[in-house]
């Protein structure tokens, strides 16, 4: 009897793995069965080993918050197509404004930035390894606050969080029928620093994150692809998702060597731009 039961069963898988093979699979849709927080890591091993990588050269740059309007000469270079995002509405209502294009496009951008007044403030070579999070530091929270934030309804909302880093959280997923391609999923996180190995440490740590899924977003890229992440205007605060992101209401030191200005220290806006260099699969 029980050796009739399991030949049975082997005959049901090789049935349903041929009907499998049928045809190519079709790619679910980008939020589709999946939440933010279903993608934050969970106690990672001390030492994981990864076989793909995914390679991004990150440009911050800082621009007088009095041009910002300058902006609206780079959007228009770039694409909106490939990016995803939960709700445009949401994304937009926090002041967050992305764009897609080709790195080959890279000197057009830099120039348009030149010209409104941005200069760099860092560079950040990072590696996702594929199916991991990786994180982005943007802006420190040195003291528990209210952060306030449209939601994916479309209704404001305030979140409690605890002293840390907001960061940019990057996730990259591969494209089982693309080589060469990766799904790359980022949304603001509110994180706390922990570097202890002690799993209940981390666990304990993750559960007092908060993850703004209302700015989250997706695009497919490949070698030589690069998006832009700016703000949508300027408002001088950092009580909000956006005033958090990208203000720097403190003041950045400008200095422009084509005239004979003084260098001045001027409240600012902070523009990430993200370059995939390579991806090893």
């Amino acid at each position: 009897m029980a050796r009739t039961l399991c030949v049975a069963l082997v005959s049901l898988g090789l049935v349903l793995g041929l009907e499998g093979c049928k045809s190519k699979p079709k790619e679910q849709q980008i939020w589709e069965q999946v939440k933010i927080g279903d993608l934050a890591p969970r106690n990672k091993p001390s030492a994981p080993q990864f076989f793909s990588t995914v390679m991004l050269d990150v440009q911050i740059l800082d621009l007088p918050a009095d041009r910002v309007e300058r902006l609206d000469d780079l959007w228009p270079t770039l694409s909106a197509e490939p990016i995803k995002l939960i709700s445009y509405n949401a994304f937009t209502e926090n002041t967050f404004r992305m764009r897609y294009g080709r790195t080959t496009a890279w000197p057009q951008i830099q120039s348009i930035l030149t010209k409104a007044g941005a200069q760099r403030a860092s560079t950040v070579s990072m590696t996702l390894p594929v199916n991991d999070t990786s994180d982005l530091p943007i802006a420190q929270v040195p003291l528990g606050q209210e952060i306030s934030f449209v939601g994916s309804n479309l209704i404001r909302q305030t979140a409690r969080v605890e002293p840390g880093i907001l960061a940019l959280r990057l996730r990259a997923e591969p494209i089982p029928w693309a080589r060469g391609v990766s799904k790359i999923i980022g949304y603001p996180t509110c994180t706390i620093p922990l570097n202890s190995a002690i799993g209940p440490l981390q666990e304990t740590a993750r559960k007092k994150e908060f993850y703004f899924e209302a700015a989250a977003f997706a695009v497919q890229m490949a070698p030589g692809d690069l998006i832009v992440l700016g703000p949508d205007e300027y408002t001088s605060e950092r009580q909000t998702l956006g005033g958090l992101f990208f203000n720097r209401p403190e003041g950045t030191l400008f200095f422009n060597p084509a005239t004979r200005t003084p260098p001045e220290v001027k409240p600012a806006v902070r523009i990430y731009v993200l370059a995939c260099s390579a991806i090893n699969d």
